[in-house]
C-alpha cells in the first residue's frame, strides 16, 4: 500500500468519491482514505414511479442527471472548504442491486423506465415458470445461488421483452443493452455511445440470476431456461480493478477504480470481514448478511447463497449467506402515508411502557406468565403481545419465498391504538431477521459458535430510529451494535476503490475505519422471545395459507386451546385410552393420599 503522507496529497491524504444510487437517493460522497471521513457530500432524492400496487419504476435519464449534480456540487463543496479536488484519485460505484435497466446502445436512451428491485409485476412468469419446474422453488438454485424470486432481474428483463415493443425490436437489431444501475451510471460516466464502457461487477451480477456462482461468468444454461439472449449483457468483473475514466464533468480523467452492490458494501463498509460477523442493513427493505469467508455455502434453508466481496481480478472471492426481506420500514411508511396513521412512539415515560411490553414489569413477569394469563396479571405486558402484524403485502421472501402470501394482523380489539400497530410493525421487521438468523444457523452446524457470536451489526436508514433497533434487539436475543458510520455502503465500494489504487487495504481499514459504536441490548428473556414467536409462526402460516377457509375457524379454536394449555400438542400425541386410564389412576392416587397424609 502506498503511503498516504508521502507529500503528494493534502492533509487528508488521498481523496475518492463514490456515486451511490440506494433505493431512494442519489449521493456523492467524496472520502479522506487517510481515516474514511465524508469531506463533502450532496444529495438528491429519487422519484419514485408506481403505477399499478406492487410496481416500482425510476426514471433512468433522471438518475444520470441527479449523478451529474452531486458530483458537481459535493466538488465546488470541497472547494468551498479549501480541500484541494486534485487530491481525488479514483470513484467508485454502489447501488441497489436487482434494479434493472435496458438501454438502446446507439441513441444512448432508456427503452423503458427501470425497474425496481422490489417490483413484482413479473409475477404471473414466475408462477408460469414454477409450474413448469413442478413448484420447486430452488430449481436454479445450484447454478446461480438464488431461489425462483421476481426480486432478481431476469424475470424483470424478461418482463419487459414480452411487453414493450421497443424492447424487443432493439434486441432482434442487436442495440440492446442490459445493466443494472451501477452498468448505466459506469457506461453513463465513461461516454456512453460508441465508447462508454458496458460492464458490471460480481456482487451485481449475481442478483440477475444468470451468473454461474462457481464460475462467476454469465451462465449458458441459466440465459436458456429464461430465454434470455446473452449478448446484451455487460462483462462481469471482480469489485477493485480499472472499469475506465471519466470523460467530462470535474472530475475528468479520474478512473473508475471500484463497484459493489449495495449490501455487500455495506457489509465490507461495517468492517465485517471475518467469516461468522453478520451485518443487517434496513432501509425500506431489510437484509441480513453473514460473511462465509472463501465457503461457498448452499443454502437449505431458503437462504440466498451470495459474494461478499472479490476485491482484484486475481484475488479470492468471499462468499455470503443472505437473508432478503422485502417489507421492513417501508411497512412503517404505509402506516404513515397508505393509513394515516401516526407511526410516532411516545418518549419518556411511555418509552418505558413500550418496552415493557417485552420485559414486564420485572423479568419474573415476563418469564412466568403465559399467553392466557397476560391480560389478568400482568398489565402493560399485555398491551402489545396481542397484536401480530406480517406485512407480506406482495409475498414473502427469505426464509419462505412465497410469492403468493399476503399481509395479514391478527389480535385488533376496540382498545387497540396507533401506537399499538406501529409497535407490531417494529416486531415484525425483528421476527423477520430472527427467522433469518436461525436459518444462518442450520445452514452452518458445524461451524465452531464461537465464530459466530450472538451479536448483529445493524445500519440503514432506519437504523437510527432507537426504538425500532430496540425492539429487534428484544426480539432476536441479540445484541445489536450500531457503529456512527456515515453510509456503510459508501464505505465499502471506497475500500473497493482504494485496494485497486493501493491507498486502501483491508488490515488498515479495520485499523484505523473502526467508529464509535452504539450498543442495544436485548431486554426480554428466552421464554418471552418463545411466547411471542409462537404468535408470529401461526400469523405467518396464515399469511402462506390466506385464501385457504376450510380450516379457519378450527385452526383459530386450536390455537386459542394451545395458548391456554401449553401441553395440548402433548396430550394430543397419547392415545386417548392411555390417557384417560391414567389420568383416573392419578385421581385415586391424589385421593389416597389425601386421606392418608403423613404425620
Amino acid at each position: 500500500m502506498k503511503n498516504m503522507n508521502d507529500g503528494r496529497y493534502g492533509r487528508f491524504g488521498a481523496l475518492i468519491g463514490v456515486a451511490y444510487v440506494s433505493s431512494t437517493h442519489c449521493r456523492f460522497l467524496i472520502y479522506s482514505t487517510k481515516n474514511a471521513e465524508v469531506l463533502a457530500y450532496h444529495e438528491l432524492k429519487l422519484r419514485q414511479i408506481v403505477h399499478n400496487a406492487g410496481w416500482l419504476e425510476y426514471d433512468p435519464a433522471e438518475i444520470w442527471k441527479h449523478m451529474q449534480e452531486c458530483i458537481e456540487t459535493a466538488y465546488k463543496n470541497l472547494v468551498i472548504l479549501e480541500i484541494s479536488p486534485h487530491d481525488i484519485i479514483a470513484v467508485g460505484i454502489s447501488n441497489q442491486r436487482g434494479t434493472t435497466v435496458l438501454w438502446n446502445k446507439q441513441t444512448g436512451q432508456a427503452l423503458h423506465n427501470a425497474i425496481g428491485w422490489s417490483d413484482c409485476r413479473s409475477t404471473p412468469l414466475l408462477k408460469s415458470l414454477l409450474n413448469n419446474v413442478k413448484r420447486n422453488v430452488n430449481y436454479v438454485r445450484h447454478r446461480s445461488g438464488l431461489p425462483l424470486s421476481s426480486c432478481f432481474s431476469a424475470l424483470k428483463i424478461k418482463w419487459l421483452l414480452e411487453n414493450v415493443p421497443s424492447v424487443a425490436k432493439a434486441v432482434e437489431d442487436e442495440q440492446c443493452m442490459f445493466g443494472t444501475l451501477d452498468s448505466w451510471l459506469l457506461w453513463n460516466l465513461t461516454g456512453g455511445v460508441d465508447v462508454g464502457v458496458h460492464s458490471t461487477d460480481v456482487t451485481n451480477a449475481h442478483y440477475t440470476s444468470l451468473m454461474n456462482l462457481a464460475g462467476q461468468q454469465w451462465d449458458a444454461k441459466l440465459c436458456k431456461f429464461f430465454k434470455l439472449p446473452m449478448a446484451i449483457l455487460p462483462r462481469i468483473r471482480s469489485n477493485s480493478e480499472i472499469f475506465g475514466y471519466i470523460v467530462e464533468g470535474p472530475l475528468l480523467g479520474v478512473p473508475i477504480s471500484g463497484i459493489m452492490g449495495e449490501q455487500p458494501a455495506a457489509l465490507l463498509g461495517q468492517l465485517c470481514i471475518k467469516a461468522g460477523q453478520n451485518v443487517c442493513t434496513l432501509d425500506d427493505s431489510c437484509f441480513v448478511l453473514l460473511n462465509t469467508a472463501q465457503q461457498m455455502i448452499e443454502s437449505d434453508n431458503g437462504l440466498i447463497t451470495g459474494i461478499a466481496h472479490k476485491l482484484g481480478p486475481t484475488a479470492d472471492t468471499h462468499f455470503t449467506l443472505e437473508g432478503a426481506i422485502s417489507n421492513a420500514g417501508s411497512t412503517v411508511n404505509w402506516l404513515r402515508q397508505g393509513l394515516k396513521i401516526s407511526t410516532e412512539i411516545s418518549s419518556n415515560d411511555n418509552v418505558v411502557e413500550s418496552l415493557n411490553t417485552f420485559i414486564g414489569e420485572n423479568s419474573m413477569i415476563s418469564s412466568s406468565c403465559s399467553s392466557s394469563m397476560l391480560n389478568a396479571e400482568c398489565g402493560l405486558a399485555a398491551k402489545r403481545s396481542e397484536i401480530t402484524f406480517v406485512p407480506a403485502f406482495h409475498g414473502l421472501y427469505a426464509p419462505y419465498w412465497r410469492y403468493d402470501a399476503r399481509g395479514i394482523i391478527l389480535g385488533l380489539t376496540s382498545q387497540t391504538t396507533a401506537e399499538n400497530i406501529t409497535q407490531a410493525a417494529y416486531e415484525a421487521t425483528g421476527f423477520q431477521i430472527y427467522e433469518v438468523l436461525q436459518a444462518f444457523k442450520k445452514d452452518t452446524p458445524n461451524w465452531d459458535p464461537a465464530c459466530m457470536p450472538p451479536v448483529l451489526t445493524f445500519g440503514g436508514e432506519y437504523s437510527e430510529d432507537s426504538h425500532l433497533v430496540q425492539f429487534v434487539a428484544d426480539i432476536i436475543g441479540w445484541m445489536l451494535e450500531r457503529p456512527q458510520t456515515t453510509s456503510p455502503a459508501g464505505l465499502g465500494a471506497m475500500i473497493a476503490a482504494g485496494v485497486t489504487m493501493r491507498v486502501v487495504s483491508l488490515p488498515y481499514a479495520t485499523r484505523m475505519y473502526a467508529p464509535p459504536t452504539d450498543v442495544f441490548s436485548p431486554t426480554t428473556t428466552q421464554n418471552r422471545r418463545e411466547l411471542l414467536y409462537r404468535r408470529w409462526d401461526y400469523a405467518v402460516k396464515k399469511c402462506l395459507h390466506w385464501n385457504n377457509y376450510e380450516t379457519y375457524e378450527a385452526d383459530v379454536e386450536l390455537f386459542a386451546q394451545r395458548e391456554r394449555d401449553p401441553n395440548l400438542p402433548i396430550r394430543r400425541s397419547i392415545p386417548g385410552s392411555i390417557f384417560l386410564t391414567t389420568s383416573f389412576a392419578m385421581l385415586l392416587l391424589a385421593s389416597f393420599f389425601k386421606n392418608n397424609r403423613l404425620t
